[in-house]
């Protein structure tokens, strides 16, 4: 698929900015959701990280490639290599999930039960974020909800527009290409 020449563009002569502690993980979030759109995707990249900011595992969407995979979003690709390459972490209340658009309800459900401490996200999703919905689930969820934290991303304004963008960026088209494959 195409990616619009402009986001490559901003990526490329965007500035780190150390006054904002999650700047250089959103960058990184911010490249993988360019690498998802590049091939077919939905412009979302997530990583996984500890308290020292080492990352553990990190993924982009990947819905639509080599095939259809539903659940190939990239928080749930991140889970899937962690806990492939960590399958006895321990304690996990710790570890970081930074996604570039706020997590929708099946990957909110499922960092809940991951046991990820913290999930922090550069844009917000109007559409299908949950983050931000968390009074609309059952009980269930929001008491395990009690165990994390989630919050906004400490990224500069242009990161956190470039993200929304990356997320927003063909996503009629995406958004046509799943209904033509699951409806026909």
């Amino acid at each position: 698929m195409k990616v619009p020449q402009e986001l490559q563009k901003d990526l490329d002569i965007y500035q780190l900015n150390k006054d904002y502690q999650d700047d250089r993980l959103g960058y990184r979030c911010c490249e993988l959701a360019l690498a998802a759109l590049k091939n077919g995707c939905y412009g979302v990249g997530a990583v996984l990280f500890d308290n020292k900011k080492q990352i553990l595992a990190e993924g982009r969407n990947e819905v639509f490639q080599n095939g259809f995979f539903s659940d190939r979003h990239a928080e749930m690709v991140v889970l899937n290599l962690f806990e492939e390459q960590f399958p006895v972490y321990g304690d996990r209340s710790k570890l970081t999930i930074l996604v570039s658009l706020e997590p929708c309800p099946m990957c909110f459900t499922r960092l809940l039960l991951a046991g990820i401490g913290r999930v922090i996200y550069l844009a917000e999703d109007d559409d299908g974020g949950m983050l931000r919905r968390l009074d609309k689930m059952p009980d269930v969820w929001r008491n395990l909800a009690q165990l994390q934290t989630r919050n906004r991303a400490a990224v500069t304004p242009t990161l956190s527009s470039l993200a929304a963008r990356l997320a927003a960026c063909q996503l009629d088209q995406l958004r046509h290409k799943l209904l033509k494959i699951i409806r026909t």
